[in-house]
């Protein structure tokens, strides 16, 4: 006899479950066999396999270990390759071989009394002495923090572990151990997995019963995360008892003692809806802390908060629906994509880079949009920008050429290695931050914060290629104004420099051999320019994150608004800290970029002594400088000199590989974290195009802006 559901359109044909007492027929041989489950394949190797496991199924004793080991040799078959007979009943032409393999199983177990008692005993003392607890859980992130889980997972995928025959999260893994096997789960279809199960019919009391502990757990991980001060600060503003989050335990709790009363479908519907809606009403207190973060900036220890809490949510729904009352084929259709999704997340949770991607996304988002807010005031459009850019920029060089004679000092004082490395450190921050005070420009800032406001621009731009197209020629030219501004300073800035040295000294600032290591310091073939130039830019683009990252900090915790409600106030104005908050709102991006630059600069070359390894920075602004002081020191002679020429190309070169590098990692980074699709090819041929019609507006801002 055959019990038929019709539900949605879907039907379910299942044979009723068989006795566990032993079977009255002793199991067939392979051709009788073959002509009960699948006629004319008798042949087959995957026919005689199954034949031969199923027959093993029957001697099996009462070890547990022997019953997984057993359980495990089935899924071996099920995943290996060959040919199986597709069963006319229910089958589709084109299914999965696992899933055609799966069906001759399951018409052998229907049909064959010896195997299915076999089977049932086998799996179904598995399943009572199980505990589904922990697979229930897998994928769910604790609540420990975002480095505890960290560590974690690095312990999990290169530590060995033990095997547990009581667990069956670790039998699943062995059944399904690949990504393509959780995706063949996933779509498995629902009337087969329906008789699958119904094989087992009484044998899923501890699962049942891991199902309301499951529950429970993932309610109260979701309520006491909810009720956190980090939280409860940034949700909607309701009485506590009024939270959703402090509700849903409850309403959780009074479901689960409604399905172990044994309840019908509608006597549990209200208790199942109003804990629908409160897991509806915590979604939404979630979307209102993201919000809040958006825009008062991000902590990452929230957001893996938030991380937790939606995926305890969206597992917690999947569970009410296996627990509570309610259509068998929704049911049915439910635990196999839960099976399926558990499978998923078990293979993500030994993967560090998801975990740190998901968590740090919105963090680096934020950062680089403050960034992008910085660069756009890096991009000139009309003439008169363009003409104070330069000037800008000018000022600029004219401070580097202070920051390089105390460079020299710093580094021919022959000091301990810390110490040279951090009064280098304060040389460059101190002559970045100075820069930024009196409003001058150093060009090699410029690519990184550029790349940013770039990629915001690009993100729902759709056809809107002219105006991207438009935005690039403006950040080329202004690229370039701070170029010429810089260097067209910097180098009559060092001779004038090295000129009033002489006067007040009696000789130049570099002795002749000085300057002659100086050339060759500069070439780009005998000495390591072009990789210290490469990754002076790497430096430049960290200075523009660390940037970012200063002021996300600060915006967080309110910094500018907690110094203009400062006591201060009482005895400077409250007006005066006002304006001190808002100064310091605009300026503190900048100062977090320059210091981070300064000490980039000063320390990396240092870390490299330390670790004996050839690290040195290469800043085309600095070096220009550098340069000019020895071509100045060696005088008329210098540009006879075979070093001079290369050591220019070498300045180029930097120019190029500093603007370049930092430029391109920004823009790749950026438009990851603003999820902004690739279109190079159009946009690389949008720009072309305009550069043969009209190449000089990535030089010089036309007429009208």
């Amino acid at each position: 006899m055959r019990v038929i559901w019709h539900t949605n359109g879907v039907s379910l044909a299942l044979t009723p479950a068989p006795p566990t007492g032993e079977a009255a027929e002793a199991a067939p041989d392979l051709e009788s066999f073959a002509a009960l489950v699948a006629p004319g394949t008798a042949k087959l190797k995957s026919v005689r396999d199954l034949h031969a496991w199923l027959c093993a199924l029957i001697p099996t004793g009462g070890e547990l270990d022997e019953r997984v080991e057993q359980i495990c040799a089935g899924g071996r078959w099920l995943r290996a390759g060959g040919a199986a007979p597709v069963e006319q009943a229910g089958a589709v032409g084109n299914e999965p071989l696992a899933t055609r393999k799966l069906r001759v199983l399951v018409r052998a177990l229907e049909t064959v009394p010896a195997f299915r008692v076999a089977f049932v005993r086998v799996f179904g003392g598995v399943l009572d002495v199980s505990s589904a607890l922990a697979l229930l859980e897998t994928g769910l992130p604790n609540q420990r923090g975002l480095g505890a889980e960290t560590s974690d997972r690095l312990a999990r995928r290169f530590l060995p572990r033990p095997r547990d025959p009581h667990d069956l999260s670790e039998l699943l893994a062995e059944l399904f151990p690949s990504k393509r096997d959780a995706a063949w789960l996933g779509e498995l279809p629902t009337e087969l997995g329906a008789r699958f199960a119904h094989l087992l019919d009484g044998k899923w009391g501890q699962v049942a019963a891991a199902l309301e502990d499951a529950v429970a757990l993932a309610a109260g991980r979701i309520s006491s995360l909810g009720l956190t001060p980090e939280i409860r600060a940034r949700s909607p503003e309701v009485p506590l008892r009024e939270s959703p989050f402090f509700q849903l335990t409850r309403l959780c709790d009074e479901v689960c003692a409604l399905v172990r009363a044994g309840v019908d479908l509608e006597t549990a519907q209200p208790a199942r809806e109003a804990c629908d809606r409160c897991i509806e009403a915590c979604r939404q207190a979630v979307t209102a802390v993201l919000s809040h973060l958006e825009e008062f900036g991000v902590s990452v220890d929230v957001v893996y908060r938030i991380e937790v809490i939606s995926k305890n949510l969206d597992r917690l729904g999947s569970l009410l629906q296996l627990l509570a009352p309610g259509p068998s084929v929704d049911r049915y259709r439910t635990a196999i994509d839960l099976l399926a999704g558990l499978e998923r997340a078990r293979i993500r949770d030994r993967s560090l880079r998801d975990l740190v991607s998901t968590n740090t996304h919105l963090l680096a988002r934020k950062i680089i949009e403050r960034a992008g807010q910085t660069g756009e005031h890096y991009i000139t459009a009309t003439r008169k920008e363009y003409g104070l850019m330069i000037a800008s920029a000018s000022g600029g060089g004219l401070l580097t050429v202070g920051t390089t004679w105390l460079k020299y000092l710093v580094v021919w004082g022959h000091l301990p290695l810390f110490v040279e490395g951090f009064f280098s450190s304060l040389n460059y921050a101190a002559s970045f931050l100075l820069m930024q005070l009196l409003g001058f420009t150093l060009a090699t800032k410029q690519p990184s914060m550029t790349a940013a406001a770039l990629a915001g621009s690009l993100k729902g731009r759709g056809e809107k290629l002219d105006e991207t197209v438009t935005m690039i020629a403006r950040i080329c030219r202004s690229q370039l104004a701070a170029a010429v501004g810089n260097l067209g300073m910097a180098i009559p800035a060092s001779f004038a420099f090295d000129l009033l040295y002489r006067h007040f000294t009696g000789h130049p600032f570099f002795d002749e051999h000085a300057a002659e290591h100086t050339l060759q310091s500069f070439h780009p073939l005998h000495s390591g320019t072009i990789f210290f130039a490469a990754l002076t830019g790497v430096l430049l683009w960290l200075s523009s994150v660390g940037a970012g990252w200063v002021e996300n900090w600060a915006t967080y915790r309110r910094i500018p608004t907690a110094i203009a409600q400062h006591r201060w106030s009482r005895w400077v104005g409250a007006g005066t800290m006002r304006w001190l908050g808002r100064k310091l709102t605009h300026g503190l991006s900048g100062i977090g970029g320059n210091v981070s630059l300064g000490f980039l600069l000063g320390m990396v070359p240092v870390l490299g002594k330390f670790l004996g390894l050839p690290l040195e920075v290469r800043h085309v602004t600095l070096s220009t400088c550098g340069l000019s002081l020895a071509v100045s020191s060696l005088g008329p002679n210098a540009f006879h000199h075979e070093g001079l020429w290369p050591a220019a190309a070498g300045i180029l070169i930097m120019g190029a590989l500093n603007f370049g590098v930092s430029f391109a990692l920004a823009l790749g980074v950026a438009m990851r974290a603003r999820e902004v699709e690739r279109g190079g090819f159009r946009l690389f041929g949008a720009v072309l195009r305009r550069v043969v019609r009209s190449p000089g507006q990535f030089f010089f801002p036309p007429k009208a802006a």
